[in-house]
């Protein structure tokens, strides 16, 4: 089994996300986000979060993993997706 990299917070990023987390007009994927962050950082493994947020333990463990490596900014978007570029009609 693999161990889930640590998550630590500096105060900024702590106040940003319980904006998030509790924020009313917040999108929920964001929402979501900052409390799996939060719930990381108070020290709950994957399996713990996952059952707490009502998701599967793969999306806790991208959301944790992407934080590590991009912090707060990394949660505010998501990654490209894959496909065809869209087709602008011309004028």
């Amino acid at each position: 089994m693999r161990i889930a990299p640590a998550v630590h917070l500096s105060d900024p990023e702590r106040q940003q996300l319980e904006q998030w987390a509790h924020g009313r007009r917040t999108p929920a994927r964001l929402v979501l986000r900052a409390k799996i962050l939060l719930l990381a950082a108070a020290g709950h493994d994957n399996h713990q979060i996952a059952a707490a947020v009502a998701t599967s333990r793969q999306t806790v463990g991208l959301w944790r993993q992407r934080f590590v490596t991009q912090r707060v900014l990394g949660l505010a978007q998501d990654a490209p997706r894959g496909g065809r570029p869209p087709r602008h009609a011309g004028l």
